[in-house]
């Protein structure tokens, strides 16, 4: 298990708000990175994005640090991302119009959205800052909960729906997320990010249903797929019991997302459950 080191507070990108007149806001995110012997260049990254409906919650969470350092721990380096909220009254920019007009006009789709683009934002700043920061952004993952899986199922499974160019991404957390795009297109095609999701069907804020249906559209598609449906759990990380509770064996879902995350990302082979 390595070291980690963490770097607090990175600007990745700005991005408008009309709070207190129009402007942009600074766009933050904290790296963690692994420390120790044998740790080299070109390690995998996943960017961490937390929940909150969208209007609230912070990178600093306890759920996405926790997150953030069990990845490090692993050898793979992880940036816990900020994204606008609705408080700001944020603005989407031109990137994402395609999402904008295939999801339903209202508060919650202006936020899903705008943590995509402010998460297109991120990717490209990794990207960009690749070789500085020892990772490589091919091998890249997203891991969300609540907001932050939404946005992260979004990203990888439905911009390309709708003319976006999204970036690359070999898996996707999604912890009580789901897709809110209509039916009408396929949204989950071939090729797509191996996905690990987690939901507890007494969720009364995100259904159950919404992973239930991405993980049978992702199945079907031959997809990788782990799925963890925790019975009697309701929403958030502790409801959920996401660190508490075994699901395989002594593991946790918290357990199973970073082996997961391990394996994809170093091309290992995944069980599907």
């Amino acid at each position: 298990m390595e070291r980690v080191a963490v770097e607090s507070g990175i600007e990745y990108g700005r991005g408008q708000v009309m709070e207190r007149g129009a402007g942009d806001a600074p766009l933050l995110l904290d790296l963690y990175r692994p420390e120790g012997d044998g740790v080299g260049d070109g390690l995998p990254v996943v960017i961490v994005i937390h929940g909150g409906g969208f209007t609230g919650g912070s990178r600093t969470d306890v759920g996405p640090v926790r997150i953030a350092r069990g990845l490090a721990e692993r050898g793979i380096v992880a940036a816990s991302i900020d994204y606008r909220l609705g408080g700001q009254r944020p603005v989407p920019s031109a990137r994402v119009d395609g999402l904008v007009e295939a999801l339903p006009h209202n508060d919650l789709s202006t936020g899903i959205a705008v943590a995509v683009d402010d998460t297109l934002t991120a990717v490209a700043y990794l990207t960009e800052h690749a070789d500085e920061l020892g990772i490589d952004p091919d091998r890249l993952g997203l891991v969300g909960s609540s907001a932050g899986a939404i946005t992260a199922d979004h990203v990888g499974y439905v911009l390309d729906d709708h003319d976006i160019a999204g970036p690359h991404v070999t898996f996707v957390g999604s912890l009580w997320g789901g897709i809110y795009v209509p039916p009408g297109v396929e949204q989950v095609g071939e090729g797509e990010p191996a996905l690990f999701a987690v939901h507890g069907d007494a969720d009364d804020r995100v259904p159950v249903r919404r992973s239930d249906d991405l993980v049978a559209r992702a199945r079907a598609m031959g997809l990788h797929v782990e799925y963890h449906r925790i019975a009697g759990a309701g929403h958030g990380y502790v409801t959920a019991r996401f660190f508490t509770q075994p699901v395989e064996g002594a593991q946790t879902s918290f357990d199973r997302l970073l082996a997961f995350a391990e394996a994809a990302l170093r091309g290992s082979e995944l069980v599907d459950s």
